[in-house]
């Protein structure tokens, strides 16, 4: 994995987008000793721990309860901003997804099971 500079118990991650318009880092725990618990497969760094390089400003937002934002010209799903959003008590969290993250092999990771369906608020209804 690529990593810029560390601290004791986190490291600095580089991702992008597909298509490399959208450029950003993540401070994370070392993933080599995470497990992940969710459908999506993101991760949850602090907001200040995500700093954009690139394409910030043109990412596209899908609200679906959340601001889901994603690549305007690849459409890689790049982060969930929880503010202003029934899941607003994961305070100054976003969800990272961790397929943008640079040499990141999934098949390393303990994946746990999420039952989204019974802990995600209420049941989507297409009327």
């Amino acid at each position: 994995m690529t990593a810029a500079t560390s601290h004791p118990e986190k490291v600095w991650y580089h991702a992008n987008c597909h298509c490399g318009g959208v450029k950003y880092t993540v401070l994370l725990p070392r993933l080599e000793d995470s497990e992940i618990n969710n459908g999506y497969i993101d991760l949850y760094p602090h907001r200040h721990d995500v700093v954009f390089h690139q394409g910030f400003h043109s990412l596209t937002e899908y609200r679906f309860g959340n601001k889901d934002k994603f690549c305007p010209t690849c459409g890689s799903s790049i982060m969930i901003d929880f503010n202003g959003s029934e899941m607003e008590s994961f305070g100054d969290a976003v969800a990272i997804n961790i397929r943008m993250i640079k040499d990141i092999d999934l098949n390393r990771f303990k994946m746990g099971h999420f039952d989204g369906k019974n802990r995600m608020g209420s049941e989507y209804r297409v009327e």
